[in-house]
């Protein structure tokens, strides 16, 4: 008996091989049980991903990471130990001597502001990577702080600290008039004088009042009366608020216009703080680094990983409380374990902050120092790789390192929800390192998620919330791929073989990896290949794939007299597998009968190359005027008879070859037994 099949979209992508008997997942019919070296493409069909031009070779592990001067002036940084290359057109501009060391590469965190890229490493000074006006001249210079944040880490290595003791007089006031204080610029709420003889009472009253201050620690301060001199108070701040206290001062607020406050300043005592710069090289330095609402936050160090910092608004390096004004710094710790440290900070609707055990959102704007409060949405906890916005949402890989989450406000109860994106493709991610997107390109109009994963393969996730567009496949290179940048619409890629690190740049053109692209070379012989010497490379030329040379002295001499364009390098297969096909013919399915595909209908568009089954399928007609041409890449439909039974029906579609290939979706004529 005959029955039918149309996959008319793919885009739920590559599903786990434990669906291979959920007809009943919705996705089922979308998806595939193979996908590699292809992307899905929003409008449903797959595609032969783009392949990688070579850029430049390397000897130790290197790091891409992109400088956006503006659209026209772009650039890419190739990071690796002790230096920085600058890259613009994919042409070397300028070498910079850094510090980081190879091990460190990876955990450089950056944000952009103009012309200037400010780096982030626990072991190192905060830095400011600048163009200074043209390609080839560039400065790398630590960050030189206004007013660093303080903390009193209170360990054998904190300053000594001493209390620091003043008094105030009060002249002239009676039983309940209203005065306040001023300490370290701020003023206290109205406070009732209690009358000379209610020391006690004062007193009590003066110290709940200071200590409800932004600028005091609420502890360890002390408001006593002075003995015999009656209407003086001695204030001693010590604890947390051990400094040098500028001195404390009052006024009526109420009452006789000839009451006054003084300082007392007999037997005062100039505290010391204990306090000291919250970064340095004995405490650490910042690791994550963001922009929101005209303040740079910075989150975590080695000695506070749990710690959030905000700048004052529009003065990115100052870090001074001030008097909390609410466009003063910002100072805040997270309700989270010590070794919950903070892993990403991502200025979306809202400031995010993800960290080892749990995800944070800090919902007011603006944010102020008094009305900051940072909630906990969900309890996952994140990768340190850096969280990437796309699609409406913020992406990022959970700790445990097998799933990449979405956290997105939800449409019902406008709280933060972190769902999964991979519950159908776990196995496509392993030991997640690097992450990047792509929003587009003039090329094509889809959202990409790019996941680096420590085995040297990429998963690659195509996402458009509103078509329900959520799909995975795989990447392989020959190599290895070991990180990546997006620098705007361009992807550039580190890639692993042998002991060397290629910069690469995926490029719509190219249909090989870490390939040299040709434009009118006028000749049969092909130079410019000596990060391939002693590889064979496959050749396409004039618009036909040309064979395997071996590379020697850094060439290949093609056997034809010239060629107007070309490429060679390293080839790659794409594969596309369909999921397990059965169908219910009227009793149920029936999973272990014999069936056979009897023949494949594809949707092709601006295809050249593909396999069937093992079957080539014919791209070429006989005639004339065919001869010594290149074949026209096809659009339409190509069908195949197939032969063989089997209790598992799946068609695999294939390209061994470096051609063209988009698939729109495909029909199947089968029979049971």
């Amino acid at each position: 008996m005959k029955y039918f099949q149309l996959n008319s979209s793919l885009n739920s992508g590559v599903l786990d091989a434990r669906l291979s008997v959920r007809l009943d997942v919705k996705q089922y019919m979308k998806g595939v049980a193979q996908g590699d070296n292809v992307l899905c493409m929003p409008q449903g069909g797959m595609r032969r991903r783009d392949g990688l031009r070579y850029v430049a070779r390397y000897a130790m592990p290197m790091r891409p990471v992109p400088f956006i001067f503006n659209a026209q002036q772009r650039y890419v940084l190739a990071f690796y130990e002790n230096a920085i290359d600058v890259y613009r057109d994919d042409v070397f501009k300028a070498t910079i001597a850094t510090t980081y060391l190879t091990s460190e590469l990876a955990d450089i965190r950056y944000a952009h502001s103009g012309d200037t890229l400010i780096l982030v490493h626990e072991n190192h000074a905060p830095a400011l990577f600048q163009r200074q006006g043209d390609d080839v001249t560039w400065t790398l210079t630590d960050v030189g702080f206004i007013e660093p944040p303080q903390h009193n880490f209170n360990d054998a290595n904190s300053p000594a600290g001493a209390d620091d003791v003043q008094g105030v007089d009060f002249n002239g006031f009676t039983s309940g008039q209203l005065f306040k204080l001023n300490v370290g610029g701020i003023d206290t709420e109205d406070i009732a004088y209690a009358g000379d003889a209610a020391e006690a009472d004062n007193a009590n009253q003066m110290q709940l009042s200071i200590v409800a201050l932004p600028n005091v620690a609420h502890e360890t301060v002390t408001v006593a009366g002075n003995g015999g001199s009656t209407g003086v108070y001695i204030i001693t701040m010590g604890g947390d608020n051990q400094d040098d206290w500028p001195a404390h001062t009052g006024r009526a607020t109420s009452g006789s216009s000839s009451a006054d406050i003084y300082t007392n300043t007999p037997g005062q005592t100039h505290g010391v703080s204990k306090k000291e710069d919250a970064w340095s090289a004995l405490r650490g330095w910042p690791r994550t680094i963001g922009f929101h609402e005209g303040r740079l936050w910075f989150g975590g160090s080695t000695s506070l990983p749990t710690t959030l910092w905000g700048s004052n608004v529009n003065d990115f390096f100052n870090f001074d409380l001030g008097k909390s004004r609410v466009d003063n710094a910002i100072y805040r710790a997270l309700d989270v374990g010590q070794f919950d440290a903070i892993t990403g900070i991502v200025s979306n609707r809202v400031l995010q902050v993800f960290t080892g055990g749990a995800e944070f959102v800090i919902t007011q704007s603006p944010i102020t120092p008094e009305n900051i409060a940072v909630r906990r949405q969900e309890s996952y906890g994140s990768r340190f790789v850096d969280p990437v916005t796309i699609d409406e949402a913020t992406m990022y890989l959970q700790r445990t390192g097998r799933t990449l989450r979405e956290l997105i406000l939800g449409d019902v109860e406008n709280e933060y929800r972190s769902q999964t994106t991979s519950i159908l493709a776990p196995v496509l991610i392993n030991d997640p390192v690097d992450m990047a997107i792509s929003v587009g390109t003039d090329q094509e109009d889809a959202n990409y998620v790019l996941v680096v994963n420590a085995d040297g393969t990429i998963a690659a996730f195509n996402t458009l919330r509103s078509q329900l567009v959520a799909a995975w496949t795989k990447l392989e290179t020959n190599g290895a791929y070991h990180a990546i940048s997006s620098v705007l619409d361009d992807m550039y890629f580190s890639v692993n073989r042998g002991t060397d690190y290629y910069l690469c740049v995926s490029d719509p053109d190219a249909l090989l990896d870490q390939s040299v692209l040709y434009d009118a070379p006028n000749s049969a012989t092909l130079s410019g290949l000596d990060h391939l010497e002693g590889d064979d490379v496959s050749v396409w030329a004039d618009g036909s794939y040309m064979g395997v040379f071996s590379v020697a002295g850094g060439e290949v001499t093609l056997p034809r007299i010239a060629v107007d364009s070309a490429e060679a390098g390293l080839a790659y297969i794409a594969t596309i597998k369909s999921m397990p096909i059965e169908n219910n013919l009227g009793a149920g399915f029936d999973l272990d009968a014999s069936k056979r595909i009897v023949k494949a209908t594809v949707w092709l568009e601006n295809t050249l190359g593909l396999v069937i089954d093992g079957h080539t399928v014919s791209f070429r007609n006989f005639g004339e005027s065919v001869l010594d041409q290149p074949a026209t890449p096809y659009t339409g439909k190509k069908s195949m008879n197939l032969m063989g039974y089997s209790k598992t029906l799946q068609v695999t579609l294939s390209q061994n070859d470096p051609t063209p290939m988009t698939l729109l979706g495909f029909s199947l004529e089968m029979e049971q037994s």
